[in-house]
């Protein structure tokens, strides 16, 4: 006899977190000589500024005796100060100087995570094994272009694994019962130098439009709308996962200037208040690390084998 099996959401699990680079920071939010305190990828971090002006993430607790290097911690030069004993550490995370001992301990360090700064964001590569970089982070020309306007950025946390938002790029039936278009809208999804590729006709506040939506990694992706010549906005979404199951999105619109005047606010208001609908969606669903496809469902099977390549093979979220 075979037992009904309990509810789903005791038995949900969440994926491991993906290889990649995540969020941590605005770009203007640490200033040179500032440090504060950060929780990403289930892990507590200080991110701080040098006084040259570079920006350098560790993990938080020192291992002399674990305070936490993100709570009164000082930049002191080009390393980070210990607000317990003084106790420094330099960029690549190992103890520089003890102010009261000469010899430094071997294993006197903090993991360090490798930063990138560029489109006005901090950013760490995370890789389970400490493995280095394999790609950068890409430039968004468009932001700081003289023809577009200035960025708008908001922030959105989101109590669900960043690879279950992620899946809304490559959903376009989704459209349809969560944003209340009028039907399904003609789409397509393909896999273009390593990015997905998601093409679709839209429509928003009466205006129709064509959506370009690349996704270069789970949480990371730019979204290019245009409704014509001159007449095109774009989002930009960075995001830090903070646990498995909570996700900090931050959003960078803007439009170009020609439509700036006229129904720039509008269209990216519509934009901002279209995530409303997938909330409850997040907020209520389990993962299914093997879901029960159709054929209809060839764009979200395209996804699931893209998004293999940023967990490791043996993982459970590679063999999906």
């Amino acid at each position: 006899m075979e037992l009904i099996a309990v509810c789903d959401s005791k038995l949900n699990t969440a994926p491991d977190f993906p290889i990649g680079w995540w969020s941590v920071a605005r770009s203007h939010e640490i200033k040179p000589g500032d440090v504060t305190s950060v929780t990403a990828l289930d892990r507590d971090l200080v991110v701080y500024r040098t006084e040259s002006g570079e920006a350098r993430v560790h993990d938080a607790y020192c291992p002399h005796l674990g305070a936490h290097l993100g709570v009164n911690g000082k930049v002191v030069g080009e390393s980070i100060q210990c607000p317990f004993h003084g106790w420094q550490f330099g960029g690549d995370g190992k103890c520089n100087h003890i102010p009261y001992c000469e010899t430094i301990p071997s294993r006197a360090k903090v993991q360090n995570w490798p930063t990138s700064e560029v489109n006005g964001e901090i950013y760490m590569w995370f890789h389970p094994t400490g493995a280095e970089p394999d790609r950068a982070v890409p430039v968004i020309e468009q932001i700081g272009d003289e023809n577009w306007t200035e960025p708008r950025q908001v922030e959105f946390n989101i109590p669900v694994h960043i690879q279950d938002i992620a899946e809304n790029s490559c959903d376009p039936e989704h459209f349809q019962y969560v944003h209340k278009q009028n039907q399904t809208p003609p789409s397509s999804v393909d896999v273009e130098d390593g990015a997905v590729h998601l093409r679709s006709e839209i429509e928003a506040q009466g205006m129709k439009g064509e959506l370009h939506a690349t996704m270069f990694q789970p949480g990371l992706a730019r979204v290019m709308t245009s409704y014509g010549p001159g007449a095109e906005m774009l989002v930009y979404n960075s995001a830090q996962p903070i646990s498995k199951n909570e996700t900090l999105l931050r959003w960078t619109l803007l439009v170009r200037n020609e439509i700036a005047e006229f129904v720039g606010d509008q269209v990216m208001d519509g934009i901002i208040e279209g995530l409303s609908d997938d909330y409850p969606i997040w907020e209520n669903k389990v993962h299914r690390r093997q879901p029960v496809f159709c054929k209809g469902d060839e764009t979200l099977v395209l996804f699931r084998k893209w998004v293999r390549q940023f967990y490791l093979p043996d993982s459970p979220r590679g063999q999906q």
